[in-house]
């Protein structure tokens, strides 16, 4: 009787076995972007959202960066973070491609290489169970983890590894009792409109 082999034994996907197929930590990593889409959220602020694959196979996805507020002036520090993400991946300009009737992408960051410091977010939902977010630190060149200004100045890169050595992740976590309409204010984030 004759057997066809239908599985063969890999090693690096056994180990791999058990882990998220998402990024769950803060930390450092090289993505591929599979897609930057566009968007404006309900209050009227411009976006782009990021998603991709780091080289080790895992996905990162919902990495928005808001580059206008809801009342449409520019979002500096937003702005600023889009730019240095397009100098490291090296990304002159951006257009506005449809794929659907509300599906908008910039094209050209589709298939880019880019470092991204990612700082976990930890937060509740309205029913009260945890989730979390990511919001983008500081964007590196994949190849050489330079930022951008190392880059510029022909210097080591030593700025991402400094940054991780302090990089904890952020509880925005509603504590039991604690009345969800809090002081009348909300941190900023590069994902997060609303105090615009």
């Amino acid at each position: 009787m004759n057997s066809n082999v239908i599985f063969t034994y890999n090693q690096e996907d056994a180990l791999a076995a058990g882990q998220s197929g998402f990024i769950n930590e803060s930390g450092a990593y090289v993505i591929t972007i599979a897609e930057a889409k566009l968007g404006t959220s309900e209050s009227g602020a411009k976006f782009i959202e990021f998603s991709g694959d780091t080289d080790d196979g895992r996905k990162v996805n919902y990495l928005s960066v808001y580059s206008t507020k809801k009342d449409g002036e520019v979002n500096k520090f937003g702005y600023n973070m889009i730019n240095a993400i397009m100098g490291c991946a090296g990304v002159m300009q951006l257009t506005e491609k449809m794929i659907s009737v509300s599906h908008f992408i910039a094209p050209e960051f589709t298939g880019k290489r880019v470092g991204l410091v990612l700082q976990k977010t930890l937060k509740t939902k309205s029913n009260g169970s945890d989730t979390y977010s990511f919001d983008i630190r500081i964007p590196f060149f994949a190849d050489t983890r330079q930022i951008l200004q190392e880059k510029i100045d022909g210097a080591a890169p030593v700025a991402i590894d400094n940054i991780l050595s302090t990089l904890k992740d952020k509880d925005e976590r509603r504590q039991l009792g604690q009345s969800s309409q809090g002081y009348g204010y909300q941190q900023a984030t590069n994902n997060d409109d609303a105090p615009f």
